[in-house]
């Protein structure tokens, strides 16, 4: 019953009318920019073992965007499906950017990723919770970095960072993606590449390599082959 429910909310989505896509976030981490108002965006990420995380963000207005998202474990296949409960989001432009000044944004993202069942219900990999963000163009049109900082546990507070970058490979159509996430005690930082096709106007796939340090006794996290497929519309 939830594959129908998901499978026919897709169909919904990808019948609006397109508009430009905007990066909001490389990979796991979050980007200055939101999406323009009347606007959404949907994306489903696809993990091994058949997890899928489906998120979906609003421009409810000029600056403030509001999302929220859900994980599956174990939907592709015949397994039973185990799920996380949704999680809302939350971002607002503080500052455009300009010349001189790069962009800020602060939000609150309270989605993890790998969703355990076994752990209380908890994530292996925990969302940003709330964080500040920075960015703008750089050394060449195209090249745009993002550098942040973020809680995501008020039990046991403490301070991460985040550093994104995208680059033009080739026009508009290929880009590589770099992140260094979660940087505070190495062990447990996360090291991430990807690439991704823009497809069209409003659709676009990734393909990331996540934690490319490998698997430590330090973190439960797995290394992970991640596809992605992101849709952006306006109603």
């Amino acid at each position: 019953m939830i594959k129908k429910i998901l499978l026919g909310a897709i169909a919904v989505f990808l019948s609006a009318s397109a508009s430009f896509a905007v990066t909001t976030y490389v990979m796991d981490s979050p980007t200055t920019n939101i999406l323009n108002y009347g606007s959404y965006d949907i994306s489903f990420r696809f993990f091994s073992d058949g997890g899928v995380h489906t998120r979906v963000d609003f421009g409810v207005f000029k600056l403030l965007n509001v999302g929220v998202s859900w994980e599956l474990d174990q939907f592709l296949g015949n397994s039973d499906i185990k799920s996380a409960a949704p999680s809302l989001s939350v971002k607002f432009k503080i500052y455009e950017g300009d010349m001189k000044w790069p962009g800020i944004a602060i939000g609150y993202d309270g989605q993890g990723y790998f969703f355990d069942s076994r752990a209380d219900g908890d994530y292996l990999q925990r969302g940003k919770g709330i964080y500040l963000v920075v960015g703008r163009e750089l050394f060449f049109e195209g090249l745009v970095l993002d550098a942040g900082l973020n809680m995501d546990n008020f039990a046991n507070p403490r301070i991460c960072g985040f550093l994104n970058a995208i680059i033009p490979v080739y026009k508009e159509s290929i880009f590589f993606m770099a992140e260094y996430d979660n940087i505070n005690y190495f062990p447990k930082a996360r090291l991430n590449f990807g690439v991704r096709l823009v497809l069209t106007q409003a659709i676009d796939i990734d393909f990331v390599i996540r934690d490319c340090w490998g698997k430590n006794a330090a973190d439960k996290v797995p290394n992970e082959r991640v596809f992605k497929v992101n849709y952006t519309g306006k109603f």
